[in-house]
């Protein structure tokens, strides 16, 4: 892989992470610096239904389909981005 393909990859990843803070912000009650390693549960106390909420704002925004397995699965803001990755590599 190159390093102009490197920082693609990275650059991509910074904007579905900071896509994903921007639709935490309002649910992050507590203030929590939001990170990879946030726990949406846990470490936001946000609930199932303004997770799905998320989840569906991210189908919309990234023409994608997240499979409800994967969502269950899904803890912190990492694991979300990297699934968001795994999916439009798979359906884009």
């Amino acid at each position: 892989m190159t390093s102009m393909q490197q920082s693609g990859i990275q650059e991509d990843d910074d904007l579905v992470f900071r896509r994903i803070c921007t639709l935490l912000e309002p649910l992050n009650q507590k203030g929590v610096k939001l990170t990879r390693d946030v726990d949406l549960v846990a470490d936001l106390e946000v609930d199932s239904v303004s997770v799905l909420d998320i989840v569906m704002d991210i189908e919309d925004y990234y023409d994608i389909s997240i499979p409800v397995n994967t969502i269950s699965e899904t803890r912190t803001i990492g694991e979300l981005v990297d699934a968001i990755h795994a999916i439009k590599g798979q359906q884009g």
